[in-house]
């Protein structure tokens, strides 16, 4: 089995504060290739081309990827590849003097070394390059850790969970769910920063359109077909052929790859201009400047709103919670942060999107719900905030 220390938890700096870190999220990073991998570079100012990433080592002693090809300076190299999140850990775990990391060709890290051009020491007669890979993530290593805590989310029952991780009252449940819309706000400024209106809205529908278990090749697709490759017209097959790590296994007809990318063509064909509606949607209501305790459904003309994302801004291409969820994790965090406005409470009382069924009967039991206080957005959020929290931040003690 692999040593205990290959995958402690470390507490690392994030662009929103400290978090907690396993080298094995890194890991999957690195085997889904969820990183920007054009005109890569060494630490010592090489080039690098990733023609196989290597297999992914869970079982036994040794690096962390075995058997990867790389193309460094125009030459093939093979070996294996070790992943950590400081420079300090290779020498930290003893690599450099076990055999066993002999065939290491490529020391991939997180943060960069301190010294620039640092080759790593090893047993082989060779030093071995840094690549560091943090400034080639398409996401912050917050949206990786928080999708990693969701994901466990869904197998956690409510008489397994802490009670602190639920909110207690109501508005408690509204504190933090507005920390879980601060959040998404930054991860939307961060998007638009790096691509723009029309760029950003095309590569994060399609990645919730991969919702949890499929996200990274949506991520991808996302990237080598652009806006403009899909106006001029894509054979879907052809675009889910060009990804190979599909998770299928469990997956439902309705939420199959193939059946979102046929999706989203129909989108463009029928809407090429989704962007710009979604983009001219009236969240600017005179109900922003009430008191607090007058925000409801109703007074918000949620009814009217989710109507017009669904028919007008969608097309009616998609139906259920999916919608839904698509306004919560990305339309309306890019609004919101395009137009520099705070619409909080159009986020918080929107119909959920997709969360685990269990959070109904969890906010029905904390009291949260009632007959005039439906089940909603920010209740769910505030019940993954407290949850996640537990997952990727420090405590305190």
């Amino acid at each position: 089995m692999k040593k205990s220390s290959e995958n402690e938890l470390l507490e690392a700096p994030g662009l929103y504060g400290t978090l907690k870190l396993e080298e094995k999220l890194i890991q999957r990073i690195w085997n889904n290739g969820e990183f920007s991998q054009k005109n890569l570079k060494t630490s010592d100012g090489k080039t690098l081309e990733i023609l196989d990433s290597g297999r992914w080592n869970l079982a036994e002693e040794g690096p962390d990827f075995k058997d990867a090809t790389l193309l460094i300076d125009g030459n093939v190299i093979s070996g294996d590849i070790e992943i950590h999140i400081e420079e300090k850990d290779w020498e930290k775990h003893g690599h450099d003097n076990d055999p066993a990391y002999r065939k290491v060709i490529l020391h991939v890290l997180v943060y960069p070394p301190k010294r620039k051009g640092t080759v790593v020491p090893s047993i082989a007669e060779e030093g071995i390059a840094t690549f560091v890979l943090l400034p080639q993530l398409r996401k912050s290593l917050e949206e990786h850790a928080e999708e990693e805590a969701i994901g466990r989310l869904h197998g956690i029952s409510f008489e397994n969970a802490p009670s602190k991780d639920f909110p207690q009252n109501w508005e408690e449940s509204r504190k933090w769910a507005y920390e879980r819309w601060l959040t998404k706000r930054n991860y939307a400024e961060k998007r638009l920063k790096a691509a723009g209106w029309v760029e950003a809205c095309h590569q994060w529908l399609l990645e919730v359109l991969g919702h949890l278990r499929n996200r990274s090749p949506m991520a991808r697709i996302a990237l080598k077909y652009p806006t403009q490759s899909w106006l001029t017209g894509l054979e879907t097959n052809a675009v889910y052929s060009s990804q190979k790590d599909w998770k299928l296994r469990g997956c439902r007809p309705f939420n199959h790859p193939k059946k979102r990318l046929k999706q989203y063509a129909q989108l463009i064909e029928n809407c090429p201009n989704w962007m710009e509606s979604l983009k001219n949607m009236d969240f600017k209501s005179d109900s922003l400047q009430r008191e607090l305790s007058d925000f409801n459904r109703k007074n918000l003309n949620l009814k009217r709103l989710e109507k017009e994302f669904t028919q007008e801004v969608l097309g009616g291409n998609f139906g259920g919670t999916r919608v839904h969820t698509l306004m919560i994790d990305a339309c309306l965090p890019l609004w919101s942060v395009y137009h520099d406005l705070d619409v909080f409470d159009f986020w918080f009382h929107w119909t959920a999107g997709d969360v685990p069924s269990t959070f109904r009967s969890w906010a029905k039991e904390k009291g949260l719900t009632h007959r005039f206080l439906p089940f909603c957005n920010g209740i769910a959020q505030s019940i993954i905030f407290g949850n996640i929290q537990r997952s990727i931040q420090p405590s305190s003690s």
